[in-house]
């Protein structure tokens, strides 16, 4: 014979197990530590810390044997190390500002915006390609907003150059590691866009 055998009726004060702030807890913590152990979260990390190692390292390097010494050439002047100091943004832009509103402009606002990307990388589902993309802009933005924070006047360490030679625009200005990181975040974001866009006017022409 079976018997319906109903659970007891928590009594007033009482709180079920499921109710309970430490089962609530524990369920909290372990998406927590599936999240920190998950393949997102790991190329993210990887980047960031490679990429901020990387730059700070070298510009420790340029500060120490670049400073107040000529520039070294290689490849007959294709390729230079100087050393610079760039108070402004990307080709000196906002250079002439006060450096109370560089420092806002190019550090506050900056890490503000950082501090969003991050958690927009994190939070929402987004192909490999654009998390290695992102990560690559994020670790490279972090390596320059080291520099605004941490020097007196705000600025930059740069020390690399490279003049093609046959074109005053076939040249670059004096970048670091943290821009070189940028710009392949942008690349690898644009040339999936670029061949798709091709594929897109090759099938339209057949048609």
């Amino acid at each position: 014979m079976n018997e319906n055998v109903s659970e007891p009726t928590p009594k007033i004060g009482e709180i079920s197990v499921a109710a309970r702030p430490e089962h609530t807890q524990n369920k909290s913590m372990k998406r927590i530590f599936k999240f920190l152990l998950s393949n997102k979260f790991a190329i993210v990390f990887d980047i960031l810390a490679l990429t901020i190692t990387l730059d700070q390292w070298t510009k420790i390097w340029a500060v120490q044997n670049l400073k107040s010494v000529a520039p070294l050439v290689y490849l007959d002047g294709y390729f230079q190390m100087l050393y610079a100091e760039n108070p402004g943004a990307f080709l000196g832009m906002g250079g002439g500002w006060s450096s109370t509103v560089r420092y806002f402009v190019f550090g506050v606002f900056v890490v503000v915006g950082l501090i969003a990307m991050l958690w927009s990388i994190l939070k929402n589902k987004i192909s490999t390609a654009e998390i290695y993309a992102y990560s690559f802009i994020l670790g490279g933005g972090i390596g320059n907003v080291i520099d605004r924070l941490t020097h007196e006047n705000g600025h930059v360490i740069d020390f690399l150059f490279i003049d093609l030679k046959f074109s005053n625009y076939a040249r670059t200005g004096v970048f670091n590691v943290a821009d070189m990181a940028i710009v392949l975040g942008v690349l690898i974001i644009l040339i999936p866009t670029f061949k798709a866009q091709k594929n897109t006017v090759v099938n339209a022409s057949k048609e």
